[in-house]
């Protein structure tokens, strides 16, 4: 690391050339492949799902897994047994509009779509409400993948339908993006405000200020460009983007934070402006590529998982991070060489340049405060300890699931479409569900299965569907009486498998599956909830076995575990109080309150997890260099909490308001994230950080630092702090003193 940091300040401006130049280049390539690519896409290996799935695109009906969407035409005043003017022309027209629509059904008229033509047949009265008043239009795409583009051109298609006597809205996972445009400034700029804000009042000098935020910018700006070069490699997701300028923006400005502070402090005490950049990267910076591994390591932790929508998200993300870190370590010192002295406030500067220096020993309110802890560590680390586990109770009623479209805010086309749907149609109508019969027999175990669905509880039986659609595959579609995020939705499908489906197939030919979008969430959900202990091992054990060795002791690494999963566990509460229970939900423009998206709380973790390292590691690894220097163990946790909380806080301020400024975000998965993290990581720096952690250590003594002969032999030697060197030979830097 100290040749490292050398060589960018010597070749400052080669490197800053390099950085200018690889950020134009990735954006270049991006741009010339016609820009992202982003693509949602859903693999569920050994479920219902995939079996159908798989069972559709070997019988050439592959069409029937595409996205579907609802059109919702509600008449202002009137009925609406015929359809108005230009309706039908518009739905068939979607056909030849090169859209990828395979079909659109109405209560006017069917078409399926062929070579650009529409093979139109008579409409389907069923999706016309009782009133009169509303009906609906299905369209289906041929794509299985969430692309944008391809829904938004059916939207401004028949937008202009809406006319003074005609209400037309969108609705269904195909129109989900509809109306969920940001309004006012975009997250990412909030959160650089406020990360700008909270530097300036922090370092009190505009060059120190702007440091951290070059840095970032860099690395999200050269992050974006590569993953937009990976969208057209292999499949991304298309809420990538979002997360990838949350985390950037949050551990970006955070690592070059805690360099730029070791830099400083440095220099307060003494040391000239090259060798003080170097000592801050020699230290700091190792922290930083410690601490923004283990992010990387929680990401790629994802795909353990084994489902397709991770892959290109979380290695997108971690590529970014993986930017960050390298800015931190190569373009920061650089710029930093420019600044000199500049990079104090006025007094200070006037101070070093009359070498009356900083005194060694930290002093002030975290002084104070760890002293406190020191003395107090039992009521401390009790009171800490209270607080998280009360957090953390709503946590174990957490429900994994899909909210549905009545949680979007109201005035959004996707809420009106689902709330014109409820009103005329029932509120179950809005779910999608379908059984799938495969086999010789296929026709006739349809009308059986759709005779039984009838009479099960929760299903509506005058939308119950029997469809031949090849001589070995018949589709029964059917609606349920609760909504699709309602449990009893949930619950209905697992009926369906386990008690009544089981005895419709027996002694026929056929297979039979329960298909469709609640359906899909349903195993989702049950998937990743499988797979979490799997996930969650990994994650842990990975980062157990990186701090074993950055820090040599057993006890450091399972103390950072068990704090991780106990910040976890809180924060999740939050979230279930919040999105789930419904607490504040409305003010949140989140609907009333339902599921969990069963990916968040993976995804959850694996950034929590991380950035929960970040702080465990720059804490410990200033009391471990206490602790190698003193082998006092009161000592390292006091002087390491000292001189470390000051600067976590302040990071975890940064972080709190870029997440925080998510929630301004149409999407509720982003409210969700960027509410969860912010809560964790106001947690975990305020409760965990500053009063849970140094109790501990205070209590476990000398037993912090334990670790084997044996295991010490062969483990590898790979420290956070630097090792003894002799003194570098002194270069010259030309700078702004």
């Amino acid at each position: 690391m100290r040749r490292l940091a050398q060589l960018a300040i010597r070749r400052r401006w080669l490197v800053i050339a390099a950085w200018i130049a690889f950020i134009a280049l990735a954006q270049v390539i991006a741009a010339s492949l016609g820009g992202a690519s982003y693509k949602d896409t859903f693999s569920l290996p050994h479920t219902e799902t995939n079996a159908v799935m798989n069972l559709l695109k070997a019988s050439g009906q592959n069409s029937q897994n595409g996205i579907t969407g609802q059109i919702v035409f509600h008449a202002k005043s009137g009925a609406l047994e015929q359809a108005p003017a230009g309706v039908t022309e518009a739905l068939d027209g979607l056909c030849a509009a090169h859209f990828d629509v395979v079909g659109v059904s109405s209560p006017w008229t069917a078409a399926a779509c062929q070579n650009g033509q529409a093979q139109t047949a008579p409409g389907l009265p069923t999706l016309l409400s009782g009133d009169k008043a509303t009906a609906i239009a299905n369209v289906s795409w041929y794509s299985t993948k969430y692309d944008q583009n391809l829904f938004d051109g059916v939207y401004k298609a028949l937008k202009p339908l809406n006319s003074p006597s005609l209400q037309v809205e969108f609705t269904g996972n195909g129109f989900q993006g509809e109306g969920q445009q940001q309004n006012g400034p975009a997250p990412m700029w909030i959160g650089f405000i406020a990360a700008l804000i909270i530097l300036a009042i922090v370092f009190r000098t505009i060059g120190a200020t702007a440091m951290p935020l070059a840095s970032a910018v860099a690395a999200l700006t050269s992050g974006l460009g590569l993953i937009g070069i990976l969208s057209h490699l292999m499949d991304v997701s298309n809420v990538t983007t979002e997360l990838t300028e949350l985390m950037v923006i949050g551990v970006g400005v955070d690592y070059a934070l805690f360099i730029v502070t070791r830099h400083r402090r440095n220099l307060h005490r003494g040391m000239p402006v090259a060798e003080s950049i170097v000592a801050a990267v020699n230290t700091s910076g190792r922290a930083v590529l410690f601490a923004g591994t283990t992010v990387c390591i929680a990401m790629l932790g994802l795909l353990a998982l084994n489902v397709s929508f991770f892959y290109g998200l979380a290695i997108g993300v971690a590529i970014a991070v993986a930017m960050t870190m390298i800015a931190s370590v190569t373009l920061l010192p650089a710029l930093l060489s420019f600044l000199g002295l500049a990079v104090l406030p006025r007094r200070q500067r006037r101070a070093v340049r009359a070498e009356r220096f900083a005194a060694a020993q930290a002093t002030g309110f975290w002084a104070r405060w760890a002293d406190i802890v020191a003395r107090r560590r039992w009521m401390t680390g009790t009171a800490g300890l209270i607080v998280i586990v009360a957090l953390a109770t709503p946590f174990f009623s957490m429900r994994l699931g899909h909210a549905d479209q009545g949680n979007d805010r109201a005035g959004t086309t996707t809420r009106k479409g689902y709330d014109l749907i409820a009103q005329g149609f029932g509120v179950g109508y809005n779910s999608t569900l379908t059984l799938v019969v495969s086999g010789s027999d296929a026709a006739v175990v349809a009308q059986r299965a759709a005779a039984a669905l009838a009479t099960v509880a929760d299903v509506n039986p005058a939308s119950v569907v029997p469809q031949p659609l090849t001589p070995s595959i018949a589709l029964v579609s059917f609606k349920s009486t609760s909504s699709p995020q309602d449990a009893k939705t949930t619950q209905l499908v697992r009926e369906l498998r386990s008690n009544v489906l089981p005895g419709i197939r027996a002694g026929t030919a056929s297979s039979i599956y329960v298909y469709g979008a609640t359906a899909i969430y349903v195993d989702f959900a049950g998937v990743l909830a499988d797979k979490m202990p799997l996930f969650i091992g990994a994650v842990v054990g990975l980062s157990f076995l990186l701090l074993l060795i950055a820090f040599r002791s057993l006890v450091v690494p399972l103390t950072a575990a068990v704090m991780n999963l106990l910040a976890a566990g809180a924060s999740f509460g939050v979230v279930v109080a919040i999105f789930e229970w419904g607490w504040g939900a409305e003010e949140l423009g989140i609907g009333k309150g339902g599921p969990i998206e069963a990916w968040a709380p993976v995804m959850f973790f694996a950034i929590l997890f991380g950035l929960s390292m970040d702080y465990q590691v720059f804490l410990v690894s200033r009391m471990h260099e206490e602790w190698v220097a003193s082998h006092d163990n009161e000592r390292a946790i006091t002087v390491g909490q000292a001189e470390t909380g000051g600067i976590i806080t302040a990071a975890a301020f940064i972080m709190i308001t870029v997440f925080f400024g998510f929630v301004l975000d149409p999407n509720r998965v982003i409210k969700l994230m960027g509410l969860g993290l912010a809560s964790a990581i106001f947690l975990d720096a305020f409760v965990l950080r500053t009063v849970l952690v140094p109790s501990l250590m205070h209590l476990l003594g000398r037993a912090n630092w334990y670790f084997p002969k044996w295991l010490a032999r062969i483990t590898p030697r790979l420290s956070v702090e630097p090792p003894a060197e002799p003194p570098a030979e002194p270069f010259a830097v030309t700078s702004n003193v």
